[in-house]
């Protein structure tokens, strides 16, 4: 529901097109250089990457992602490694370009034109300006040459995409289908069976253990694991002291006033949908009226808004968080929503009909449009050039010191003299790691060390230069040395058969949904019901995500009924009756025609040009060398 809300909402959409302007604004031809002999990157049918254009197309991103999140960048790119994400841009760029090339697309030098004159960065008054266009390349350090190349590059690539997503149709029976098994009402009750409950009454004799751990010898087997010496190169303790100059500070700002620092009216609110069918009648609208009505006054009396939320809210993307919609700013929401809580102050409560029902509101917070001044934003700014200045001093360092490690250099007193940490690991194995390993690809990729290597590691955030000490391998356990854990793994097995063996025997006395409530009784066992919720998330109410319980009751022949079968989640067993069970009406599939359509077919698009690509991927002869991804310092952030 909080999705269909907010009509720009960060879904998989939003991010599929982000990372396709990413894609898009960074798309650089692949140089291979006539005079380069250095050893390449990668290569992909023939065509060589080099470290070098590595390093501009992660300029390339790491400005785009600048313009995109302005301060909030460092952020953003420390969620993935900008130099691994670069190479991947390119293979799948140049597996474009050839392919357009064996097809025979050309762009033209009056589309190229075109397209340039048409960027509103090039014009004065809605007009080309050529000094403009030169200025503004000169400023991004290009020459008119390279950038026309570039964007030539990029056409062709759209070009290829469009010829690949054109082709893709949605017809209206496959996405009213489509529309019905995502937006499905169900109602189920259920009795749980924990596995604990048999625990304590069973005892395991030692040849049930003995044999037990010869059949499942490879469950006990301790893993391969390492341990390694680090020094993380931290860009922001680098350049703890950096002090950037009035100059620098006031660029920065001029640069991302607009991108960063302008921030829309917002508001905070929290709400709890009383959902109203599209078809309901004027009595079930009053009631559910009523019931909002119901939920104000209390909440006005002094009853928790969140507690309440969580109880009687109907909106299962905010229920659990007790109804919190974040900030969102005006035409992030539906209109009549929108116009509420935006005549509202913070703290004020109201009840509002929107198509979906009636929420309950309560304004948390309420800020207006502002612009902040570049004494507001200066001590964001101050940390962000910081951290440019950081991560630059960084890669400095870390080469000199590499260079001193490989010669014999001790890493302590390399650490010592950069301010920085040395870090020794304990014995750990792939997915396992300190509290000072805050990126778990270190971990990986120290694995692909042998005892005594030195290398440095691209982590996501932040460079570490590592010392393998010590690598033990993966062996079974003698059974004495873990009798315990083998005993409380074959008491866990017993008991989870326990649970469903009772299970299994609860449904056949139950026989049908109309013996339900009978059997639950004359066994003891308590009836949970789940309420109406939707089949979207996979989440069954009470219990959480339970993916083949929710698939099993969206497939029966008809309701109500029991699901034939008892389900088991981490080692509980169920027995499940489907008590509703309600498709949306034509009404609701008509008033979310046209959006769904338009989504659905954006999804299949995207999934197509993905396919596309990972087709290209598997026909082309590709070797990459990770470990030189990092090699040469990275780029420096514009």
């Amino acid at each position: 529901m909080l999705d269909l809300m907010r009509k720009h909402a960060y879904s998989w959409l939003t991010r599929a097109v982000v990372i396709g302007l990413i894609a898009v604004f960074a798309f650089w031809g692949v140089g291979t250089g006539l005079f380069n002999r250095i050893k390449p990157v990668a290569t992909v049918d023939g065509h060589q990457i080099l470290t070098k254009d590595i390093d501009q197309q992660a300029q390339q991103l790491r400005r785009r992602l600048e313009q995109i999140y302005g301060p909030e960048a460092a952020a953003a790119m420390a969620r993935f490694n900008v130099r691994e994400q670069a190479l991947e841009q390119l293979i799948d760029q140049q597996l474009v370009l050839d392919e357009a090339n064996r097809l025979g697309l050309r762009i033209s030098g009056a589309a190229l034109k075109r397209m340039i004159e048409s960027q509103s960065a090039f014009q004065v008054d809605g007009h080309f300006d050529v000094a403009i266009y030169r200025t503004a390349l000169r400023g991004e350090n290009m020459r008119p040459a390279d950038f026309e190349s570039d964007v030539r590059l990029d056409m062709l690539q759209q070009l290829m995409q469009r010829m690949v997503t054109e082709t893709v149709e949605i017809g209206n029976a496959e996405a009213r289908q489509t529309y019905d098994q995502l937006n499905l009402k169900l109602a189920m009750s259920y009795v749980e069976i924990p596995y604990k409950d048999f625990e304590s009454a069973i005892t395991a004799t030692d040849k049930q253990i003995a044999d037990f751990y010869q059949a499942h010898r490879e469950q006990f087997r301790e893993p391969e694991r390492i341990s390694f010496d680090f020094i993380r190169y931290d860009p922001d303790k680098l350049a703890a002291k950096v002090n950037p100059s009035d100059k620098e500070i006031q660029e920065y700002y001029n640069r991302y006033r607009d991108s960063g620092f302008t921030h829309p009216e917002q508001v905070r609110a929290r709400h709890i949908l009383i959902a109203v069918a599209a078809d309901a009648t004027p009595a079930q609208r009053a009631a559910a009226k009523a019931k909002a009505d119901g939920l104000l006054k209390q909440i006005k009396a002094g009853a928790d808004f969140a507690k309440l939320a969580r109880q009687y809210s109907e909106d299962p993307g905010t229920k659990n968080n007790g109804g919190d919609l974040g900030y969102f700013s005006q035409g992030e929401m539906i209109k009549p929503f929108a116009d509420a809580v935006f005549r509202m102050k913070a703290g004020e409560m109201t009840v509002v009909q929107t198509q979906y029902g009636y929420h309950v509101i309560k304004v948390e917070d309420h800020k207006l449009a502002h612009v902040e001044t570049l004494q507001e934003a200066r001590p964001q700014i101050i940390a962000a050039l910081r951290h440019r200045a950081g991560a630059e001093q960084a890669h400095q360092e870390i080469d000199q010191d590499l260079a001193a490690a490989l010669s014999g250099k001790n890493f302590r007193e390399l650490a010592d003299k950069r301010g920085l940490d040395l870090v020794k690991t304990p014995l750990l194995a792939v997915g396992e790691r300190t509290p000072e390993i805050t990126d778990p690809h270190v971990v990986q990729e120290a694995f692909k060390l042998n005892p005594n290597d030195v290398r440095v590691i691209n982590g996501r955030d932040a460079q570490y230069m590592v010392h393998l000490v010590e690598r033990k391998p993966s062996y079974l356990p003698k059974l004495a040395e873990i009798e315990t854990k083998v005993r409380v793994a074959l008491v866990r097995q017993m008991a989870e058969a326990k649970a469903l063996e009772q299970a299994t025997a609860f449904l056949k006395q139950a026989k049908d949904a109309a013996g339900f409530a009978a059997a639950a009784a004359a066994a003891k066992l308590a009836v949970h019901t789940t309420g109406e919720f939707s089949r979207a998330d996979n989440s069954l109410p009470g219990i959480g995500k339970f993916h083949e319980a929710v698939q099993a009751a969206s497939m029966l022949p008809k309701v109500p009924t029991l699901i034939t079968r008892p389900l088991a989640l981490d080692g509980n067993a169920y027995v499940f009756e489907v008590s509703s069970r309600t498709p949306p009406s034509d009404d609701q599939w008509k008033q979310a025609k046209d959006a769904f359509m338009g989504e659905l077919l954006k999804q299949r698009q995207a999934q197509a040009w993905e396919s596309f690509v990972q087709e290209l991927r598997a026909r082309a002869q590709i070797s990459v060398h990770p470990e030189l991804i990092g090699e040469q310092p990275s780029e420096t952030p514009m």
